[in-house]
């Protein structure tokens, strides 16, 4: 057995007065889960279609399990065992989870398809997956989490030797990415190998194998992420040392200009109380796509009714009327 599931040597890939990536490396071994580290602009996303065929390298080789590949489109990647989870969701809203997954390999029966099959397949797929979702569902009609595991199934129904990654937790709660580290844990256990992309430390310090970092499109290094530290990750991800990561300033604090107690919009959000202070710059509200994070500002400039809350601004009292009352 080859010591690597997949090895790029010295790939390089220039774009009209870009040089994109520069003599870049990478070996992955199987069932581990290898993290690419740096920062946007560092060359991850475009190696990544270098290795599943939407970009052909300018110069270097690569090699699946110790043999010479040439991709010229993703069809040649995926029947070499490379299947690619993207960060934005790439199914068909109209079609059911079952057709989403097996798109263009639907088993067939007397020249049709053959749905009883199909049906039976994926669920025995996502059952295998504890994925908790029908084969008959419409994909338009789950959330985003829920697309994201379909996505999933999609490439692991590829049978896929080698896993790409690209932010999958963007769109998940917490208890879904426990979820997702637990599939992740069973391919590699089956020897899968599996990359994986994220800016969450967390996550890359909890589940990954090794890490290897990219900087300006070149390759800086690869190590076991025990060997790594956060401070040690983020100073080659950047090139120098950081004693802060977010400057200081001194700036006085004013008085209260913005006040929102008990917004609520029944079906959309419940009991939402912030304030802002004049100077101050307020850090977003976190929470996964379900939360509806950007769901109360067409509120506070008056493009939705409010249903309850005790808004006031500056020196008043200010209750905003609907768009175009």
């Amino acid at each position: 057995m080859n010591a690597f599931a997949l090895e790029a040597e010295g790939i390089s890939k220039f774009f009209p007065g870009v040089k994109a990536l520069d003599n870049v490396s990478l070996r992955v071994r199987p069932g581990t889960v290898h993290a690419l580290m740096g920062e946007n602009g560092a060359g991850k996303s475009t190696l990544m279609k270098c290795l599943i065929g939407i970009y052909r390298p300018d110069k270097g080789s690569i090699r699946v399990k110790g043999e010479p590949v040439e991709f010229t489109d993703t069809m040649d990647a995926l029947r070499s065992g490379i299947s690619m989870i993207h960060q934005e969701l790439n199914l068909v809203p109209h079609m059911t989870v079952a057709e989403n997954i097996w798109l263009g390999r639907e088993p067939m029966k007397y020249g049709f398809v053959d749905h009883g099959q199909l049906t039976r397949q994926t669920q025995a797929l996502l059952d295998k997956l504890n994925i908790r979702l029908t084969a008959d569902r419409l994909v338009g009609d789950l959330s985003i989490a829920a697309q994201q595991m379909v996505e999933i199934a999609k490439a692991v129904s590829w049978n896929a030797d080698i896993v790409i990654m690209d932010e999958p937790t963007s769109a998940l709660t917490e208890g879904e990415v426990a979820h997702l580290f637990t599939i992740i844990r069973d391919l590699r256990a089956q020897g899968k190998a599996i990359i994986y992309i994220s800016h969450k430390m967390d996550e890359i310090f909890a589940i990954t194998d090794e890490i290897s970092v990219f900087r300006d499109g070149t390759w800086v290094g690869s190590k076991n992420t025990t060997e790594f530290t956060r401070q040690s990750l983020i100073t080659q991800m950047v090139g120098r040392e950081l004693t802060q990561l977010f400057p200081k300033f001194n700036n006085t604090i004013g008085e209260e200009v913005l006040t929102v107690r008990n917004l609520t919009r029944q079906g959309v959000f419940h009991d939402v109380s912030f304030s802002v202070r004049r100077g101050e710059i307020r850090r977003g509200r976190a929470g996964g796509r379900r939360a509806q994070r950007g769901d109360g500002k067409p509120v506070r400039y008056g493009a939705l009714r409010q249903r309850r809350s005790a808004d006031r601004r500056s020196a008043g009292d200010h209750r905003f009327p609907l768009r175009g009352d």
